[in-house]
């Protein structure tokens, strides 16, 4: 594995137990095991680093929902399709966790990470939108006030499956999803 992406690895790991702010450059050069220098060559400031992170992660969910949205069947059941997207979303703690963190340094502080994320969740809102008109097929459904609801649904839940503050019902949610 190249050193570039023994770095990412390792900065996401402790970032994803540490935080944003609470993780150092000198950290992830003795998590990596290499000198500091080293790790200056290939990210001189800690903000490369986390946007470099943060591409991956977006890049990681940007390919799940294109995924998802090519792999439709025609013939399967909008609840089960859907029961499928929160579960991969959300069983992900990992990633979970790391969303939470980019999101909240994003919110807080970050102004350029922030705007990516701005950038990502308009695509991210309108694949799903074009999911759901293919998957629930219903003429009268609004698709568009549906995915900014699936989206933020998603977030809050991805917040609560992290905190864990009760059991999701999402086969609830996938079921109650296709009635409107």
């Amino acid at each position: 594995m190249d050193t570039r992406l023994n770095i990412l690895d390792a900065a996401s790991k402790l970032i994803t137990q540490k935080g944003v702010k609470e993780t150092s450059l000198a950290d992830i050069s003795k998590e990596v095991g290499i000198s500091k220098g080293t790790l200056y060559y290939y990210y001189s400031t800690k903000n490369d680093l986390i946007y470099d992170i943060a591409d991956i992660h977006i890049r990681k969910i940007t390919e799940e929902l294109l995924s998802w949205i090519d792999n439709i069947e025609s013939n399967t059941a909008p609840e089960k399709i859907l029961k499928v997207v929160f579960e991969k979303i959300l069983t992900a703690e990992t990633r979970g966790k790391l969303h939470l963190y980019l999101v909240s340094d994003a919110v807080t502080s970050n102004t350029l990470l922030k705007q990516r994320f701005r950038e990502k969740y308009k695509e991210w809102r309108i694949t799903l939108e074009n999911g759901l008109r293919k998957v629930l097929k219903n003429k009268t459904a609004d698709c568009e006030i549906l995915s900014h609801i699936m989206l933020a649904t998603l977030d809050g839940l991805i917040m609560q499956w992290m905190l864990g503050v009760e059991e999701i019902p999402i086969d609830g949610i996938a079921n109650f999803i296709p009635k409107y």
